[in-house]
């Protein structure tokens, strides 16, 4: 019995990929679930895969969800779809990460003792699904709050203004009176200085 080994990898990032070997009779869901079960991914969010041209445009649409007259994945048979033998499919999973999905090429047996499908290779270690990175500013922080604040500022990422209106980080409106106690004590302290 052949086997489909398909090269899925991170669209940004080739050096992060997974080999992974199904049988052409299984179902995209089941192509769906090994990628996420692959990279850590959970599997609570919409996804969908679309047939791919050389030049990885979208083609058919082959969705975890009912949408219109599309293809469904649970009813979809890879061999169904697949008709080159480098066939490339878009995976496109919570509307933010996307995969490419290569066929790699077809083994002509399976292993009996292996539960398919497989993962034949890992290589790289995939993003966390939920990074701090993609939090907008002040929500929810998963890190020390200063050092996310002055990194994003640092970054431009954080205004000034926003800064001064963060809890904790000062009043836009107290700029001037903070500024001229700020000096009083520095002339303060060189005053100490020079009586040493």
């Amino acid at each position: 019995m052949p086997l489909y080994k398909f090269k899925v990898y991170f669209e940004d990032n080739e050096d992060v990929y997974r080999v992974i070997e199904i049988k052409p009779g299984q179902t995209f869901t089941h192509f769906h679930d090994v990628i996420l079960q692959s990279i850590g991914f959970d599997n609570q969010h919409d996804a969908s895969f679309y047939m791919s041209d050389d030049m990885w445009r979208k083609g058919e649409e082959i969705s975890k969800l009912k949408k219109g007259e599309n293809v469904v994945m649970k009813d979809a048979k890879l061999n169904a779809f697949i008709n080159d033998p480098h066939q490339k499919i878009l995976f496109v999973y919570d509307g933010q990460w996307w995969f490419n999905c290569e066929l790699a090429g077809i083994v002509m047996t399976e292993n009996p003792a292996t539960d398919y499908p497989s993962v034949f290779k890992s290589v790289g270690k995939a993003p966390k699904q939920y990074a701090a990175k993609d939090k907008k500013f002040g929500e929810g922080l998963e890190e020390d709050e200063f050092e996310y604040i002055a990194r994003n500022l640092l970054a431009g990422d954080v205004s000034e203004e926003e800064l001064k209106e963060h809890e904790g980080f000062g009043d836009a409106t107290d700029d001037e009176d903070s500024d001229s106690e700020d000096d009083d004590m520095v002339d303060d302290d060189l005053s100490l200085l020079d009586e040493d």
